[in-house]
Parts: structure tokens; C-alpha cells; sequence
């Protein structure tokens, strides 16, 4: 069967991209041109320009492409599937991300590189700050709602903003995934989710595996104990 049009369309255009994303890998952004792409896509200057008359539209693309492999790699808590988006509980998600970050690999070794990559970008590039900007509230809205839900549920949860607290939850995942990046033996990743589900918990009122471990392991003896050993 012979393609379509519109098939080799998408074809030549994922081509393009995976291009323009090996290029920005291997050299970094700076280094990305309309040549560069050229040779790594096997295309003409024509062929590229195209399907993307400048190179500002590859860089959308790639953009795109990085929100969907950050989408690939999260994917959904367990069990959650045939439950809509605003009846799923935030501690859920919180816990699904946390796992999901650290104690998985990206489905992509160049994720870290693209999205790094864009994000120093956003000084001086309205459009990609304005995705981020869009992408990063849907995030702290959609989370932010989960937890109003398990907040209304817990006795023991402290009060407080579900938003500031879905900002919280997104900033402690962009420092420790900054920290994991530059070095990747920075901290233990497993204790990592723990000690954050532990104290994220806490405030939601909902007991943790973490703290049961370190209960077990690091419980302190008596002050009298000790005194009288010294």
C-alpha cells in the first residue's frame, strides 16, 4: 500500500525534528541551524524549508516534542485509567510523580538535555515561556484540585491552599530533578521519595510507608539511655 501524502508529510517532519533534536543534544541550541539540520536529516535546504519555512518552527516542534515525552514518561498513576481527570485523588498523583521521576529512567536519554535546554530559553523567548507558563498551570490547577479532594477527606490534614501546596509539590520536583541532572549521584533516590511522600503526607494527615521505615530503622533511644551509658 502506498503511503499518502499526509503520511509522508508526518514522516518528513518527525524526521526534521528527531534532527533538530539530535543536533541540540550533541551540540547544544546555539549550534542549531538550518545546515546542521540539513545534513543530520540527509534533506535539502528546499526539503527542510518545506515543511518548516524557518527554523523558529523547528524549534516549536522540538518544544512539542519535549511536553510529549514529558507526557510519555509521566503517564498515569496505577488504577487511575477509567477515572476521570477531576474525580482522581492528588496524593495519588504526588506519589506517582515522585516514583515516576526518580526511581524510573526517562523514555528518552536526550529528555534532560531538551528540557533544560528550553527552559533557560525563557529570558529571551515569550513563546516558550508562555507554553511553559500554560503547561506549568494546567499542571498546579489539575493537581491542586486532586488535593482539595484528599484535603476534604483527612481529618488530620492541616489547613491550607491546595494551590500553594500543588506549587510546593512542583517545586520540590524541579529542585531535586535540577540536582539529580547536574550530579547523579547528588542523594539517595529511593530515601528521596520517601523522606518527600513522609513530609508531604504529614500535612495531608495520611500515614506514610516511608515513615514507617525510618520509625524502624533511625528511632532514637532515650535521653536517660544514653546518659547512663556515657
Amino acid at each position: 500500500m502506498n503511503s499518502s501524502p499526509t503520511d509522508i508529510s508526518s514522516i518528513r517532519r518527525e524526521e526534521i525534528v528527531e534532527a533538530a533534536v539530535g543536533v541540540i543534544a550533541e551540540q547544544g541550541i546555539q549550534n542549531l541551524s538550518l545546515s546542521e539540520i540539513e545534513k543530520k536529516a540527509g534533506m535539502s535546504r528546499g526539503q527542510l524549508t518545506y515543511y518548516f519555512p524557518a527554523k523558529e518552527d523547528i524549534l516549536l516542534a522540538v518544544f512539542d516534542r519535549v511536553l510529549l515525552l514529558m507526557c510519555q514518561r509521566m503517564g498515569t498513576p496505577e488504577g487511575t485509567a477509567d477515572v476521570p481527570l477531576e474525580q482522581q485523588s492528588g496524593w495519588d498523583w504526588v506519589q506517582h510523580l515522585f516514583k515516576t521521576l526518580f526511581l524510573k529512567p526517562p523514555v528518552a536519554p536526550e529528555f534532560g538535555c531538551l528540557q533544560y535546554t528550553f527552559l533557560s530559553q525563557i529570558g529571551h523567548r515569550e513563546d516558550f515561556r508562555r507554553r511553559l507558563a500554560t503547561l506549568y498551570e494546567e499542571w498546579r490547577s489539575n493537581m491542586a484540585h486532586g488535593l482539595a479532594l484528599d484535603l476534604g477527606k483527612q481529618s488530620r490534614a492541616r489547613p491550607g491552599s491546595p494551590r500553594a501546596l500543588a506549587t510546593l509539590i512542583q517545586a520540590i520536583l524541579h529542585g531535586l530533578a535540577m540536582q539529580a541532572a547536574a550530579d547523579p549521584g547528588a542523594f539517595d533516590r529511593q530515601e528521596m521519595v520517601d523522606l518527600c511522600l513522609d513530609v508531604l503526607g504529614v500535612y495531608l494527615g495520611i500515614k506514610t510507608p516511608g515513615s514507617n521505615k525510618r520509625n524502624k530503622k533511625g528511632e532514637r533511644k532515650p535521653v536517660a539511655a544514653v546518659s547512663k551509658r556515657e
